[in-house]
């Protein structure tokens, strides 16, 4: 009889696991012999705002899996953003967009890319439209560009001014009996990545850096909805303070939304100004599936002048890394192929990182530095491009920022953890050990550091953060006692780096693509091609699988504390020496 059921149990787990590889197939076939799209006259582009806004989304032909596989149904690229709105502006069939929701979810910069995007788009006569029931602060921002923008009447809007909030884990650290080994760079005092495992609370550096910073980015935030709004900044700062806001009628009144509103209302208005009686009879086609086959300029096709945009973003670290975090091996592989191919005449290196590994750093700006000698290359920030991410921007003939981009950084610092007290008074172990020589046993987990051990890491420490400071000074054309006056791992919005020498522009990608084929010659004719190539779905599918359902289950159990608990496991891959800047900062 067990045997009988043995045999059942397998059959179905068999037939089950055949039905799921059935389904990937014909899922992976239909995504390939997808038929052409047609695209109606008077269509309406829809974008979805209740999303993440990243770089460039995973495709992912098994949208249908989400529920299964934990993948975010809901993530717009900024590539595809860019790329759809920029064709639909020239595009006769495409008469307007229509923005759903109000709750993006994204760094200040993206979102702000996202917005000059649609104003762009509007620049031709067409209309963009939205309604939302709720209007975060993002949200508002980016809707703020819309001729108009519907709230509904009993809805909320947030507009409360901007905060960061860094986690600190010492205490918790403390009474597990783990004590953290922080070394920072000689002078490094801006160097707050470590902060959260050294202190309870804020440093005065720290909260001066952050101060600055979130002053730069609400006031380009201010001065943006100022431009729409009836109101000065002033005034929106003094509303900000009131929470008067709050109330959809108070937001009406002052110009920050267009009109309060349901949902049939704002029906009417687009479908009037589509050309059709009921919304019913509107072809609306959402801004995703719009934007298939269309590059960052707009085109369609094959061109013999191309510009290449390298698309780094995430953590970095050393190996292939993934969609969402940059693999030294990855990112430079992709650098050499642009290089290579003549066909590509200059390159965008686009970077979303809060920097990471500083060997894995320094390998991609050795192939920065390659491509830089033989033809042109523009670095485009977006949210954050700072410490290692600034590492591999410094090298290129133009830095592109945002106003709201969180750069610089410019310092190093490493990481270790003991856990003496936790295994000898706490769960009774004890490891003994024999070397063959002095420093053989050096970083192991059951001891505090020697005095002469933490003098050898922190030479170590200072000799990275000596290098970057000569990559900055060389690729800036600074001297050196400026690069580390104003580095010692202090971050700047794009508007103060702009001041600093740190960037030369601000803009997004769009300007970045505009510098680099002025650079080139190329005029306004040219085809941008992406590297690294995307990874593949199934591959990506079946590898997060399991890494996906662990992540379901931690939050499943651990509520609100799942992300903590993210954190420390996370800051396992921050051991060794880092060129990273803030470790866990939130902006909102």
């Amino acid at each position: 009889m067990k045997s009988f059921l043995k045999m059942l149990l397998a059959s179905i787990l068999g037939g089950g696991l055949l039905l799921f590889l059935l389904f990937i197939i014909f899922a992976s076939l239909l995504s390939i012999s997808a038929p052409k799209l047609e695209i109606a006259d008077n269509s309406v582009l829809t974008i979805d705002l209740n999303t993440s806004i990243v770089e460039r989304a995973q495709n992912d032909p098994f949208s249908e899996l989400a529920s299964f596989t934990g993948q975010d149904q809901a993530t717009l690229g900024l590539n595809t953003a860019i790329a759809g709105l920029k064709a639909a502006k020239n595009d006769s069939k495409i008469m307007g967009v229509l923005l759903r929701g109000g709750l993006p979810f994204g760094d200040a910069a993206s979102v702000k890319e996202l917005r000059d995007a649609l104003a762009d788009f509007k620049s031709t006569g067409k209309f963009v439209f939205g309604y939302s029931e709720i209007l975060s602060q993002k949200g508002l921002y980016l809707t703020s560009v819309a001729d108009t923008f519907m709230l509904h009447p009993e809805g909320i809007v947030e507009f409360i001014g901007l905060s960061a909030s860094v986690t600190y884990y010492k205490e918790a650290l403390d009474k597990l009996g783990v004590q953290p080994v922080v070394l920072r760079a000689t002078g490094n005092k801006f160097k707050s990545a470590v902060e959260p495992f050294l202190e309870n609370e804020m440093t005065d550096a720290n909260r001066m850096q952050l101060t600055q910073l979130l002053n730069s980015v609400w006031d380009n935030y201010l001065t943006e909805i100022a431009q729409v709004a009836k109101v000065d900044v002033q005034k929106l700062n003094t509303l900000a303070d009131s929470f008067e806001l709050s109330d959809p009628a108070a937001a009406a009144q002052y110009g920050i939304v267009e009109l309060t509103g349901y949902q049939d209302q704002i029906d009417s208005l687009v479908a009037k100004r589509a050309g059709f009686d009921d919304i019913d009879d509107v072809p609306f086609l959402s801004l995703k599936k719009y934007a298939k086959g269309y590059d960052l300029n707009g085109n369609k096709g094959f061109n013999d002048k191309r510009i290449a945009v390298v698309i780094a973003q995430g953590g970095i670290q050393s190996g292939d890394g993934s969609e969402y975090t940059i693999g030294s091996e990855r990112i430079a592989k992709a650098l050499r192929k642009a290089r290579e191919n003549d066909k590509v005449k200059a390159v965008v290196l686009r970077i979303n990182s809060p920097g990471g590994s500083a060997l894995a750093s320094d390998v991609i700006w050795r192939e920065v530095k390659l491509t830089q000698q033989v033809k042109p290359v523009i670095a485009s920030m977006g949210g954050v491009a700072a410490s290692g991410g600034y590492y591999i921007a410094c090298f290129a003939d133009t830095i592109v920022a945002q106003p709201n981009t969180v750069t610089g950084s410019i310092g190093a610092f490493g990481l270790f953890f003991t856990a003496e007290e936790l295994m000898n008074e706490k769960l009774g172990i004890n490891i003994e050990t024999v070397e063959t020589n002095h420093f053989a046993d050096l970083g192991t987990i059951d001891r505090d550091l020697t005095p002469s051990e933490k003098r050898i890491l922190i030479a170590q420490i200072d000799r990275v953060y000596t290098t970057f400071k000569e990559r900055v000074a060389e690729g800036r054309s600074f001297e050196m006692a400026y690069v580390d006056s104003i580095g010692q791992g202090r971050v700047y919005s794009g508007e103060d780096a702009l001041e600093l020498g740190l960037v030369d522009v601000l803009g997004g990608l769009e300007t970045a693509l505009s510098l680099a084929a002025e650079r080139a010659g190329l005029g306004t004719d040219y085809q941008v091609v992406e590297y690294p190539e995307p990874i593949d779905p199934v591959q990506e599918l079946l590898e997060n699988l399991g890494s996906n359902y662990e992540a379901r289950v931690m939050k499943a159990q651990l509520g609100p504390l799942a992300p903590y608990f993210k954190t420390l496991k996370e800051v396992e891959g921050m051991q060794g020496i880092q060129t990273r800047m803030e470790y866990e900062i939130v902006i909102d």
